[in-house]
């Protein structure tokens, strides 16, 4: 509850300095530009964003669990990240993979845990790369990179730590818990997660997953991004589309609201200013991504739900 608090808080202060300097009349350039033939269009690409993100999620489970039955686990998961605080939608789709595949939930955190990874780094390169192509590298631009890359490097250096130096990390492990008076928890429950997760981090289990991350964000999102400008008669350059993929990633991974509302606006507007546009096009812009985006994605959730619930009904 004190999340959804501060989660709220945070988007709402967002939103308040947002209505304040922007004027909302920009909404009326919406008027009579709207291009319906996109929308499709846009909703077919959110669908086809899912195929590599699901592949991704069957090799990251070892093929322990059908592509279906990660496809529509993973649609399921996005469409309640938009309505759900702290990522909630994430949680769901562990629990619901738990129940195809009885992997225990610490299988399957360490599973996701690596996702993240890979989403974030793929972002982070995107975004730098995208800043280099259209000739934005200086060093106050940078540093929207300085923050996530240090992140990155955090996590990798966690990895590291349990692919190398797993003895050492299980001593350390077992002290901390034994300090805590939790000595038989961690030996009996988490132990051998441990040792497994280090595993696979051996050889070349990770390559696949790995290979299928920057495919989902430039050929599955991005197209999102840049059809949602087609869609209010806002074109934008598919670099563009990569900058803003990139900040509108960064913004929803900030604590807030559920589907980031206000924080994601923020960082689509600094993309707009950072390109030299109007930043009352990108308020407009940002709404439209995130309103398309969350009807999209929440439609395609509850059909995801009752085909998986359908299919669970059939095998009871």
């Amino acid at each position: 509850m004190r999340k959804l608090i501060f989660g709220i808080l945070v988007s709402g202060i967002a939103v308040y300095f947002l209505s304040k300097n922007f004027d909302l009349a920009e909404f009326e350039r919406l008027e009579g530009k709207i291009n319906w033939w996109i929308f499709p269009l846009l909703f077919l690409s959110n669908l086809w964003a899912f195929i590599p993100f699901s592949i991704r999620w069957y090799h990251l489970l070892e093929k322990k669990i059908s592509f279906s039955g990660s496809f529509t686990t993973s649609i399921i998961g996005v469409g309640l990240n938009m309505v759900l605080p702290a990522r909630g939608g994430d949680l769901v789709r562990l629990i619901m993979n738990k129940r195809d595949t009885e992997l225990p939930l610490t299988h399957l955190f360490s599973r996701i845990f690596l996702e993240k990874v890979m989403d974030l780094g793929s972002v982070v390169i995107i975004g730098a790369a995208a800043l280099f192509y259209m000739g934005l590298g200086q060093s106050k631009n940078l540093n929207l990179l300085l923050l996530s890359t240090l992140v990155i490097f955090g996590m990798i250096v966690g990895l590291i730590l349990v692919r190398y130096y797993l003895d050492p990390l299980r001593g350390l492990a077992k002290k901390l818990f034994g300090f805590i008076g939790k000595l038989g928890l961690y030996e009996d429950k988490l132990d051998h997660h441990l040792v497994e997760f280090s595993s696979f981090l051996k050889g070349d289990k990770l390559a696949k997953p790995v290979l299928y991350s920057i495919p989902t964000w430039v050929f599955g999102y991005a197209i999102s991004y840049y059809l949602a400008g087609l869609l209010i008669g806002m074109p934008i350059q598919f670099p563009e589309a990569l900058l803003f993929m990139f900040l509108g990633g960064m913004g929803v991974a900030i604590p807030s609201a559920p589907s980031g509302i206000g924080v994601f606006h923020a960082a689509i507007i600094s993309g707009f200013i950072i390109v030299g546009r109007d930043p009352g096009e990108g308020l407009v812009y940002a709404t439209v991504v995130h309103l398309t985006q969350f009807i999209i994605t929440t439609s395609l959730a509850l059909v995801a739900y009752l085909y998986w619930r359908w299919t669970h009904g059939n095998k009871n």
